[in-house]
């Protein structure tokens, strides 16, 4: 066996450990103890407030850990819904239609009619052509959705011996007026099966310009 100790005795610089190195290394690379799992929170508990396996979950399910996030939920859903109305506030329209309006009113009429529900910005007043008449429907375009409201309230109201009615939206005119004409085609025929105009007199059919007639 060899001495610990070596001749030069304490004045020696080196270590004279006599321990086994293997034995440090073992006791250095012993595995921690393992976590309890009932101590650390469940994952979906703590970012969903639910967990599938419910009591054979071995986490822990705190439940003030669960009230914290449903109350973050709700909140994320009041300040969504609070997004969607500020949303439909910003499409709100800003025109109105007006059906079953007497052949004798004109645009300044209109104009007087819904002048106490706001500013005005446009007036889309189809006329005949042969006569200059109204033809019985407009639109009306305001500057606030406030004078909408107004005017949407007017609904039912008598102008000039006819009842209004007023409804909430863009008037789209060329889209009416071609089921207008096509209503009034089918209604007004002589027997020779020709169009008639508003005075009763015979209408000549126009081409309608990039269409070809069948």
């Amino acid at each position: 066996k060899k001495s610990a100790t070596g001749k030069l005795g304490a004045d020696c610089p080196f270590s004279h450990d006599t321990s086994n190195p293997a034995e440090n290394t073992k006791e250095s690379t012993t595995k921690p103890q393992a976590k309890d799992k009932s101590q650390t929170d469940c994952i979906n508990w703590k970012n969903k407030g639910k967990c599938r396996k419910g009591d054979k979950c071995p986490y822990k399910h705190d439940e003030s850990v669960r009230e914290k996030v449903l109350a973050k939920k709700k909140a994320a859903a009041e300040g969504s819904s609070k997004d969607d109305r500020k949303k439909d506030k910003n499409r709100q329209s800003l025109s109105v239609r007006v059906f079953g309006l007497n052949y004798d009113t004109t645009e300044d009429d209109m104009r007087k009619f819904f002048e106490h529900c706001g500013p005005i910005m446009e007036i889309t007043f189809p006329t005949f052509e042969d006569s200059g008449r109204s033809k019985g429907y407009c639109g009306v375009l305001f500057t606030s959705p406030k004078a909408v409201e107004q005017a949407v309230a007017l609904d039912g109201s008598e102008l000039q011996g006819r009842w209004l009615q007023i409804q909430e939206g863009k008037m789209f005119l060329r889209k009416w007026e071609s089921v207008e004409n096509e209503r009034k085609e089918k209604r007004m025929k002589d027997d020779d099966g020709q169009a008639v105009g508003e005075y009763g007199q015979k209408v000549k059919k126009r081409r309608k310009h990039g269409f070809k007639d069948d």
